[in-house]
């Protein structure tokens, strides 16, 4: 598949993961560029990649809106933001903090809420874009699906940024790292701290002693490493990836279908009231630890990649995008009178 790609993400938070994808999909292309919210930077062909988030990208997406549909670039959107949960979880739907709700109001670009996310993709589904949708969670795809919008799941993979075994003895028990502005996640984090969990929180969007290699060290020296989740059930494979490529034990609140991950065998699950008696069996029991660690480890770094993700999507690019041109030609076809 050799075609010109635009590649528009955004940084710092997703800026390594999108990294990597734009390193691999630039193997793939005759002409690449790397773009941030730019309508002057729509192509007239070729492929468009909006990585992420497609509200994060307004300046482009209305500029989209305004190209007549058989004149676009082949859209892709490889969606990696929280949607709410599908009604076959089970799971109640999400209340907004004010701050979310601030965003929403003031129509920041930065807006990153749950019914934000999804109001963006059913405008653009309404307009035809994209032409391909992917997203990184079951769940989200599970919700699309219930609300008519068609949807491939592909997760984040590995990528070799987001860490690899230091060798370091651990020395950090329990280590929670990402945002603490957060209510629902604080105020469960106090309660495994209160049931006499000695846990080290750490985060901050904007601070570089919690990413990159610094991000590596960290979770090295951690023997665990806490999944709790903005919403209940919600799916964070980033976080997930994070610990199994350090080498730390990822314990997780329960998630709603958290493929490609089995609990049990690459991380482990539970209710958020039994993660502390979880913690302190698995501080214990350390050849059964140890034991999972390794096969999530093997796992992170052999299968569930960054690359074989990447291919999947420019897989189903292609048949879409040969199965549209084909359709174009056979309508040419029939508006000269010659089909």
């Amino acid at each position: 598949m050799s075609m010109d790609i635009t590649f528009c993400h955004r940084a710092p938070a997703v800026g390594a993961a999108a990294g990597t994808v734009a390193r691999i999909v630039q193997g793939f292309a005759r002409s690449f560029t790397s773009t941030a919210d730019c309508a002057d930077n729509v192509p007239e062909h070729g492929l468009l990649w909006i990585q992420n988030n497609a509200a994060w990208f307004p300046k482009i997406t209305a500029r989209l809106r305004q190209i007549p549909r058989q004149r676009r670039p082949f859209v892709v959107i490889w969606h990696g933001e929280p949607l709410p949960p599908p009604r076959a979880s089970g799971l109640p739907r999400p209340w907004l903090n004010w701050w979310e709700i601030g965003k929403i109001l003031l129509r920041d670009a930065r807006a990153t809420d749950v019914y934000t996310n999804w109001f963006t993709l059913r405008s653009l589904q309404r307009q035809g874009i994209p032409d391909v949708l992917f997203v990184s969670a079951p769940g989200r795809r599970d919700f699309l699906a219930e609300r008519g919008i068609c949807a491939e799941f592909v997760p984040f993979g590995y990528a070799p940024e987001m860490g690899r075994d230091l060798g370091l003895t651990p020395d950090i028990d329990v280590l929670f790292i990402g945002a603490l502005d957060v209510p629902r996640r604080n105020r469960i984090l106090r309660q495994v701290e209160r049931q006499g969990v000695k846990l080290t929180a750490v985060g901050d969007w904007h601070n570089p002693a919690y990413w990159g290699e610094n991000r590596v060290k960290l979770v090295n020296r951690a023997k665990i490493l806490l999944n709790v989740s903005r919403t209940a059930g919600e799916y964070s494979g980033l976080r997930i990836l994070l610990g199994l490529a350090n080498k730390a034990l990822v314990i997780s609140e329960t998630i709603y279908d958290p493929a490609p991950y089995v609990p049990g065998k690459h991380f482990v699950m539970a209710p958020v009231e039994e993660i502390p008696d979880l913690v302190r069996y698995y501080l214990t029991t350390t050849e059964e630890r140890e034991r999972i660690v390794e096969e999530g480890y093997r796992f992170a770094l052999t299968e569930a990649t960054m690359e074989r993700s990447v291919d999947r999507i420019l897989e189903i690019c292609a048949q879409r995008m040969r199965a549209r041109e084909g359709g174009a030609i056979v309508q040419a076809a029939a508006d000269s009178g010659r089909a």
